[in-house]
């Protein structure tokens, strides 16, 4: 092969490369198998070793470097970075549109709404069109150079994408935010923790340590991205006339722009936005602690202007914290529903993700070693959604620190003998069978939404019942007579009959709501569902073989081994025998594994009025059909409520059917006739 043939096949894979790069780490879409791509890279590499001469600092092979010796140098920026301004209510987001709106003196106004990755902000230079320089924001005036890391990650351009025959801008200034998915970060963690070395508090602790590294090559292994967000500057290029013009541009030269921008006139749907990301914040891949809205206009925001430290045409609508710092008062150890022991920390009340957190779990003994935690130390906490919230790290340590037994020498509940629960000897597990707590955790269960839905027997509840000997098994609940609730300290006749009632209609609940509030080892909601419609009724699963049950998806050999010890025991046989004779259905509808509603998919948003969503999505999947958390192409109907969250905008911008709870209603009932 001679050089312009070398020339010619260099430039072929170079761009055949970054387009691969970019379907994959900006577009989530890969062509390509693992293997095929490094076939390319390795292909390119080979020839740029035959022909030096031809490998260019643009070059893919060139996105990880050499260390850099020294620290990273600091570069004053341009353009000044300035930070926003921060709301916490739709009240405060409120009065800034009005704000806006004053400075203008007119109310036809145009806004763009973004997430708020929660990341590290960075300028990144284009200069003819190839990136030369990362800097992150620092103070906002100076900031670091990281170039050299910027380079090595695959969602960033090297080279601006523009059609033939197009000249780049002579200078391009893109802003936006380096950020670690949230999958990336958990491994990235478990990694450390192997390793012996300290976690990560958060992912943006994560991609602000890995940006700062001076090894690319330690850096392009943490898999940061990048986020396009905001305009720094532009010389000798297409004039940008509005922030969604240039976050199109943007795209087009082949940079990452979250799908979740929105360009609206209507404030009211400005609002709607931010409530429903607020919603959805959990099921996105990637950190968001709040949302960004802008004036789209570049001649509004000149107009507007800014002040000293922010600009008066964009405000951030910050969501409550999932973190949070504290003092742990106690650390007690928890008897769960299956027996397996759990050290908790108790903490000084502190508001976190707008919920007012007094405990938190620490998993394992293995975790409280890992921790080093101790009674009076200050303490990192989390709560992500519905999560129980855990501890993160010890953040101060207490004075004077008292020794946390690793293990108890015995159930503290009924001080009975336990056992290790897994080969790690990380988990331990009370095997009383009477053990008091043990049965109040599963009779919570048992009567939970997700399982029973028995309305009103709750914890307090629950703790009377086993107080007073009305219950000492799950089964004893439906033996509960009136004048029984009416001697109980919580109950009035009123809230007894409603308890009484909630009882008698959970006979109905079908086979798969059943099992799981049975709280068989390792059969969570998903393989209680698969296992009633596999087998129907009650009496053939407890009747199948080990090999009939490893026919059902998604069980393997340890949940099959729980079920046949579950329903080897005798005590287990016993207690279905008094659930029969109760009344309890114990069956799953008839015809469902090819359901009315099977190979359907419903996600439901907003707020419904005939039931909850947990009961119309547990209508959908006993009628053979499948419940949704996020609007994707899959989705057969989203189901929309009041008040219905930006999965409603998803669906039709995906042109998904759309269906009002009313015919959502229409449509069972008719499948039914």
């Amino acid at each position: 092969m001679n050089v312009q043939e070398a020339k010619k096949e260099i430039e072929r894979l170079s761009c055949l490369i970054e387009e691969h790069n970019h379907r994959y780490y900006v577009c989530d879409d890969p062509k390509v198998s693992d293997e095929e791509y490094d076939g390319l890279l390795s292909r390119l590499k080979v020839l740029e070793g035959q022909f030096p001469e031809l490998c260019v600092v643009t070059s893919p092979t060139q996105r990880v470097g050499a260390p850099v010796v020294s620290g990273a140098r600091t570069v004053r920026h341009a353009v000044r970075m300035i930070s926003l301004d921060n709301t916490y209510s739709v009240e405060e987001l409120e009065a800034w549109h009005d704000r806006v709106i004053k400075g203008l003196s007119r109310a036809d106004v145009q806004w763009v709404i973004e997430p708020k990755i929660d990341g590290v902000s960075c300028a990144l230079i284009y200069e003819d069109g190839i990136l030369a320089r990362g800097i992150t924001r620092g103070d906002g005036e100076v900031g670091e150079d990281v170039t050299h890391n910027v380079r090595a990650m695959r969602s960033v351009p090297l080279v601006l994408t523009v059609p033939d025959g197009v000249v780049p801008p002579a200078l391009l200034e893109v802003r936006g935010e380096v950020y670690m998915a949230k999958a990336d970060f958990e491994q990235l963690n478990d990694a450390r923790k192997t390793l012996g070395e300290e976690p990560f508090a958060n992912p943006r602790n994560a991609a602000s340590g890995s940006l700062k590294l001076l090894d690319p090559k330690e850096s392009s292994e943490r898999k940061l991205k990048f986020f396009a967000h905001s305009f720094g500057r532009l010389e000798n290029g297409v004039p940008v006339k509005t922030h969604w013009d240039f976050l199109q541009i943007a795209r087009a030269y082949g940079f990452a722009v979250s799908a979740r921008v929105v360009c609206t006139p209507d404030f009211d749907e400005v609002v709607f936005t931010c409530r429903g990301l607020q919603e959805d914040r959990i099921q996105l891949p990637y950190d968001v602690d709040g949302v960004v809205v802008k004036v789209n206009d570049m001649e509004d925001q000149k107009r507007l202007g800014e002040t000293m430290r922010s600009p008066r045409w964009a405000v951030a609508f910050k969501f409550p914290a999932f973190q949070a710092t504290t003092i742990v008062r106690d650390i007690v150890v928890q008897v769960g529903r299956t027996g397996v022991l759990t050290p908790v920390a108790e903490l000084e009340p502190v508001l976190c993700a707008g919920v007012m957190i007094a405990r938190a779990t620490l998993h394992n003994f293995d975790e409280v070693d890992r921790l080093g935690i101790s009674k009076g130390d200050r303490v990192l906490i989390e709560r992500a959604g519905d999560v129980i919230p855990k501890v993160v790290k010890v953040v101060d340590a207490a004075l004077l620190r008292e020794k946390v037994r690793r293990v108890p020498t015995d159930c503290p509940e009924c001080r009975e003998e336990f056992i290790c629960a897994d080969a790690q000897a990380v988990a331990y597990r009370c095997i009383n069978p009477a053990c008091p707590k043990q049965l109040e955790r599963r009779l919570v269960h048992f009567a939970s939404r997700g399982c029973m839905d028995i309305e009103g027997l709750g914890e307090s509840a629950v703790a009377q019942l086993l107080e007073k000997g009305l219950v000492r098994a799950l089964a004893d609940i439906y033996a509960l007579k009136r004048e029984d609730l009416l001697k109980l300290p919580l109950f009035a006749e009123k809230k007894a009959d409603k308890l009484l009632a909630g009882i008698e209609a959970s006979k109905a609940r079908p086979l798969s709501r059943f099992l799981f509030g049975l709280g068989i080892m390792n059969i969570g909601e998903k393989a209680a569902l698969l296992l009633a419609r596999r087998f129907g009724m009650i009496d053939r699963l407890m009747a199948a073989a080990p090999e009939e049950l490893l026919l059902v998806d998604e069980m393997g050999e340890v949940s099959v081994a729980a079920v046949i010890h579950f329903f080897a025991q005798p005590g287990a046989r016993e207690l279905i025998e008094n659930f029969r004779a109760a009344g309890v259905l114990m069956m799953e509808p008839a015809g469902i594994s090819g359901g009315k509603l099977a190979g359907k998919v419903f996600v439901f948003t907003g707020e419904l009025q005939r039931r909850t969503r947990p009961e119309a999505g547990a209508l959908v999947k006993a009628l053979g059909g499948e419940v949704g958390s996020a609007v994707t192409q899959k989705t057969s109907f989203v189901v929309a409520g009041g008040a219905a969250g930006s999965k409603l905008e998803k669906a039709r911008s995906l042109g998904v059917k759309v269906m009002t709870e009313s015919e959502f209603e229409e449509m069972v009932h008719a499948k039914q006739s």
